[in-house]
Parts: C-alpha cells; structure tokens; sequence
C-alpha cells in the first residue's frame, strides 16, 4: 500500500469560493421573516373563529294588516337599529320596531308597492316581501 497517506485534517479541501458573510446575514433574515410570517398567518387562522354564520331570521307577511311578523330569530342580542337592516322601495315608510329583535314584532304600515326587504347587517337577505293595495 505504497499511495499517499491523507492526514485527517487535510481531508477537505480549502477553498476560497463561499459566500461573503453579508449575504448570508441577509439570507438568514430573509429566511427568518419568512418562517415568522408563515407561523402568524397559521396562528391567526386558527385563532379566529371559522364558520361563523349569521343569525337565522323568518318573518310572515300579511297583506291584509299590512305588516311582516317576525317568526323566528336565533339570536337574543341583535337590534333592530344596529344589526338587522329593513329597506324598502316605495312610500308611505313602515313603521320598525326599535331595540332588540324578538319574535313576534311586527313591521308594520306597509301598504302600497311596498317592495319589503330585511338583511343582516346588508350581508345577508332574509327575505323580500311585496305588499300589493
């Protein structure tokens, strides 16, 4: 076995090809906020509560009285001057029950061409209702 020994620190061989020592700083820190940037959006989509639906609203109309009964409402805290919209397209103006929502109140003095509609906030349409004279 005549070849030539190696030495065990001469293994590797030194060369001066590398990068400088700024870029791998900067790489470091781009690579850093990156990692950081994923966490934060993992983190916060788990923190916000998905599926959040809106509250469920059924109303009846009455075209003899002139007026939408509210049937069924799921939430005790919505009010009717903050969260549920009423809008409509002709006069007279119906009269809208203030405070909180709750079965049973009435939208009334609705007569005429009346084109009802309620809404969620203007997110969601519960329904439209025409009232014929």
């Amino acid at each position: 076995m005549g070849g030539k020994k190696m030495k065990a620190n001469r293994k590797f061989k030194n060369e001066d090809e590398a990068v400088s020592a700024v870029i791998g700083v900067i790489l470091m820190v781009a690579i850093t906020v990156a990692i950081a940037a994923t966490v934060y959006v993992y983190v916060s989509g788990m923190l916000t509560p998905g599926g959040q639906k809106n509250p469920e609203l059924a109303a009846i109309a009455d075209d003899v009285n002139n007026r939408i009964t509210i049937t069924k409402i799921s939430e005790d805290n919505l009010n009717w001057n903050t969260d549920i919209n009423v809008s409509w397209t002709d006069t007279p103006i119906p009269t809208i029950p203030s405070g909180l929502v709750d079965a049973g109140d009435m939208i009334t003095g609705i007569t005429g061409y009346n084109n009802v509609s309620i809404t969620y906030k203007g997110q969601e349409l519960y329904g439209t209702w025409t009232f014929t004279p």
